[in-house]
């Protein structure tokens, strides 16, 4: 049976993924923070390997440096047994080296040279403040993996609006049919936490959270404490898998995937 999510951490709640159920969780994304090293996120990978999950670390773009740097990033994850990844731009605005968006490491062939067999792209349906034309290079990046022949699907930024949302993935659909690609699209969803903590890294990431946003959704914004996804997966239609960041801890994500009365819509 397919996992109904998978999940992105930081490296250092690494330990804390060891007990998941793997009927409910299969792919680990591992975040390559600000001031972590290539050897965090390899360790990491490997601990998650250990665990019978499988590791799907980030490759930020504008976090490498050079081409040297990635060669040397990819031999540590593939010697490990690693063959899935993700490719972004990366959360620093200014880049480290030459590398400034994701299609600039796909452009280096170091990917398809190497043994990573399937690669994942970023899908921003509530926008991206570091590409205005995020959706076009979303296309354009599914376009090269498949000509390239590596398989890709798009994994997105959480989301709070399921109007916009929904309107999104009719549209990536569309445009992927058009061009003969058929990448599945893996929805993030911020898992259970603090209102307060929602709306701080929605203004970090670009999400559209507003006030607005909620009382769409028949929400009272003054009367609520805490985020349950719940009231944003009943409305969202289309998507293949579930990508959750569990802004509110892992232990928060499962005890409210235990209580949830909605499980018919995953």
């Amino acid at each position: 049976m397919k996992a109904k999510f998978s999940l992105e951490i930081i490296p250092k709640q690494v330990e804390k993924i060891k007990d998941l159920p793997k009927d409910i969780v299969d792919d680990i994304y591992i975040t390559y923070i600000p001031g972590a090293s290539p050897q965090d996120i390899i360790n990491a990978s490997e601990t998650i390997l250990n665990y019978g999950f499988t590791p799907i670390p980030h490759c930020p773009a504008r976090t490498i440096p050079d081409e040297e740097f990635f060669i040397n990033y990819l031999d540590g994850l593939i010697k490990i047994g690693v063959i899935k990844i993700l490719i972004i731009g990366g959360s620093i605005s200014n880049p480290k080296g030459r590398f400034s968006s994701s299609i600039d490491l796909l452009n280096t062939g170091l990917i398809q040279q190497s043994k990573i067999k399937t690669v994942n792209i970023a899908g921003h349906p509530e926008g991206n403040p570091e590409d205005k034309n995020h959706f076009e290079n979303m296309i354009e990046k599914s376009k090269w993996l498949n000509a390239n022949n590596i398989q890709s699907n798009i994994v997105t930024q959480w989301c709070l609006s399921p109007d916009i949302t929904n309107s999104w993935i009719n549209k990536t659909k569309s445009h992927l049919g058009k061009i003969g690609v058929k990448s599945e699209i893996h929805l993030g969803i911020a898992g259970p936490a603090k209102l307060t903590t929602i709306l701080k890294y929605a203004k970090i990431c670009g999400v559209a959270a507003t006030t607005s946003v909620f009382m769409k959704q028949g929400l009272d914004i003054r009367k609520i404490i805490n985020h349950n996804p719940d009231n944003i997966l009943k409305s969202l239609m289309g998507y293949d898998k579930l990508h959750i960041y569990p802004f509110g801890g892992i232990n928060e994500f499962l005890k409210w995937y235990i209580n949830t009365n909605i499980k018919e819509v995953f």
